[in-house]
């Protein structure tokens, strides 16, 4: 497992932030998507354009995966995306934690313990 320095973290910051806005986009478009295929369904009527739609809805998951791996590839943790969240492993007085990043934040500012979870979050004590 990679552990990350506070100020590696911080640097992928950006390029997270531009992820996540990709990901956004693609969910709402496979949402779109997914409504028209409900009425779709519902009205048992052009059964050629109900599998179009599904098959652009899988098409626009599979890129929302890539995205989700473009930040596991870095050894960052992502844990979702509304809203975008994401763990850094980091090493702590020798214990083993996560700092933490949600959208909208530009500095590593929390962390939390590996079973806490965003619900866990406390400030990152000074360096």
């Amino acid at each position: 497992m990679k552990y990350f320095t506070v100020e590696q973290a911080e640097a992928l910051i950006p390029e997270f932030e531009r992820i996540f806005s990709d990901i956004a986009a693609l969910a709402d478009r496979a949402e779109a998507k997914a409504e028209l295929a409900g009425r779709l369904e519902q009205s048992q009527g052009r059964p050629a354009e109900l599998e179009i739609e599904k098959a652009q809805i899988r098409f626009l998951a599979g890129q929302i995966d890539a995205l989700f791996q473009k930040i596991a590839d870095t050894g960052a943790l992502p844990k979702g995306y509304n809203p975008p969240l994401v763990d850094f492993p980091f090493r702590m007085d020798r214990e083993e934690v996560y700092l933490c990043w949600s959208a909208g934040e530009k500095k590593i500012s929390y962390y939390h313990g590996i079973e806490d979870g965003f619900t866990g979050r406390r400030p990152l004590p000074p360096a």
